[in-house]
């Protein structure tokens, strides 16, 4: 079976767990006798994880420990454990309701990523589990997070072209910002056979209390599911999206569109 770790990214994760340990600085010989890694090693990796922000050294004991670079991390980790355990009630009731699968989508370098997911006990998961990530422009989730998102995270987008992966996947560069201004108007996404054919979908934004759209939460099933259940279904998760919200209903669309610009 291929291996995929990569030694060297263990190590710096070893150095950082071992600083975050001890009490106070630590020094390069005492990191490498106490991690069983040669100190030329561990200076390597100290130097490269201090250039990163992650470690600092102090500039008289010459001690290493960890550095600023660190919390904007945890920080973002944390939000995101923390935006996982607000809306999993949210996603439970909403699977339970339309009897589709749920997710929870966040922003991703390249691509939308899910947080979390639950299954419907009636329906496959058509868009993959916890993990699985989306093109931005061929799923509403995708739609939302550009729509209410930076600016620098649509351009990154086009960037990246605008493959097709369905029959109806916005293509074109016009045609996406007519479909992004289309979300800000409604204040949420909805999509039939963008990315996968005979699969409808539908998002709304998740705020948080400072009202900036954090994710998205939508639900997909195949195509004939939304034939006589549109509206309600489009109900169903903007109400639960709200629920999510941090400390406040979602805002209105227009607030959405004052946010993303």
């Amino acid at each position: 079976m291929a291996s995929y770790e990569i030694d060297a990214v263990r190590r710096a994760v070893r150095v950082l767990q071992a600083l975050a340990d001890a009490d106070g600085g630590v020094g390069v010989s005492e990191l490498g006798r106490g991690l069983g890694i040669g100190k030329a090693s561990v200076f390597r990796l100290l130097r490269t994880l201090a250039e990163l922000g992650l470690v600092q050294q102090d500039s008289e004991t010459r001690l290493y420990r960890l550095g600023p670079g660190l919390i904007p991390l945890g920080q973002a980790a944390s939000e995101a454990i923390d935006l996982r355990s607000a809306a999993r009630p949210a996603m439970e009731r909403l699977t339970s309701g339309t009897g589709m699968p749920t997710y929870l989508n966040v922003p991703g370098s390249r691509d939308v990523v899910c947080l979390e997911h639950v299954r419907s006990l009636s329906q496959i998961d058509l868009y993959g589990q916890a993990g699985h990530t989306m093109p931005y422009h061929a799923c509403p989730s995708g739609l939302v997070l550009l729509a209410f998102g930076p600016s620098d995270r649509l351009e990154r987008a086009l960037s990246l072209g605008l493959s097709r992966y369905g029959r109806n996947t916005i293509v074109s560069r016009r045609a996406l910002r007519a479909a992004l201004a289309d979300v800000r108007s409604h204040g949420y996404a909805f999509g039939t056979d963008d990315l996968e054919d005979g699969v409808t979908s539908v998002a709304a934004p998740i705020c948080d209390h400072h009202g900036d759209v954090v994710g998205a939460l939508g639900l997909a099933g195949f195509s004939h599911m939304f034939e006589s259940r549109r509206e309600s279904l489009i109900a169903a998760v903007e109400q639960a999206a709200a629920e999510v919200s941090t400390g406040h209903r979602r805002p209105a669309a227009t607030r959405l569109a004052r946010v993303a610009g």
